[in-house]
């Protein structure tokens, strides 16, 4: 389930298209969040702060804990990332009609691989490549529209804490040949980089690698959440969530569903609503 929520300069929230008041809202954001649905936010003169109503949408969303992706053209035909930088929504139909895991490098020392991989995530986004090494992203700084999307993170996985998360996405770029991605590049990859900065921003480890059955125990162990590209879940080896389930820390397993931007929830490290971390790390335990 989707909704579609817009934020006017008048006051006014519309809800699809249609005026809503404050509890009609929250009875919307109460039947998404049973769906495991996801909310798209426009809000109206950005250049000016937010009404009461549009910050008490955002109070809503993330006390429902929703996911949320952001829109600047009041027609919703675009998303925001964490840097502010506005992508055309895809068509389901603009996607790939086959995608493939990359041959990846063997390593024996896979694990010393991830020990490094997981440093560099403690201050940003780390991303190993298919020839294992690997691209760090510092956290970005501050702007409004992270601080957005930071939010509705914290809704999801709280920052108070400082978690690991292991993503399975593309880590094959378009960029020009010897020269290092860019954020735009690894955008088109991985179409919900804004939702993995966000984390990173709030303070928790994020990393990515590609989900190659020789790096699947070494990629999640230790994580507390794992996010999967839709458009790779088939692609992985049989029985992958319960291997990757056996080395983390915390059992929670999420799918980025790219045909319409939602995150589902496929296990949980226990019983509960929303996701469960029920095996540290407290906060004065350090990240690896």
């Amino acid at each position: 389930m989707r909704i579609k929520i817009s934020a006017l300069a008048s006051g006014d929230i519309l809800v699809d298209g249609q005026l809503a008041g404050a509890q009609e809202l929250d009875a919307v954001l109460e039947k998404v969040k049973q769906e495991q649905g996801q909310v798209w936010y426009y809000r109206e003169a950005v250049g000016v702060p937010p009404s009461p109503q549009a910050q008490a949408v955002i109070r809503s969303v993330v006390r429902h804990k929703l996911a949320i992706s952001l829109s600047s053209k009041a027609d919703f035909s675009d998303w925001v990332d964490g840097k502010g930088v506005s992508h055309p929504r895809a068509e389901p139909a603009a996607l790939p009609a086959e995608v493939r895991l990359p041959e990846v490098s063997s390593r024996s020392d896979i694990e010393e691989v991830f020990a490094r991989l997981r440093r560099t995530a403690a201050e940003g986004i780390a991303i190993l490549k298919p020839d294992r090494t690997h691209i760090a992203m510092p956290r970005m700084e501050k702007s409004e529209s992270l601080e957005v999307t930071a939010r509705m993170m914290d809704g999801l996985v709280p920052g108070a804490v400082k978690r690991n998360i292991a993503v399975i996405a593309a880590t094959v770029f378009e960029s020009p040949a010897g020269a290092a991605p860019g954020l735009e590049d690894v955008s088109k990859a991985i179409p919900f980089l804004g939702m993995l900065v966000g984390l990173s921003y709030i303070g928790h480890s994020v990393w990515v690698f590609e989900g190659h059955v020789s790096a699947l125990a070494a990629g999640c162990r230790e994580a507390d959440v794992l996010i999967v590209d839709s458009m790779l879940r088939g692609k992985l080896c049989a029985g992958w969530d319960r291997n990757c389930a056996a080395t983390m820390r915390n059992a929670n397993i999420l799918v980025h569903d790219r045909a319409d931007f939602q995150l589902g929830i496929l296990r949980r490290a226990a019983a509960g609503d929303g996701l469960q971390f029920p095996n540290g790390p407290s906060q004065s335990e350090p990240r690896p």
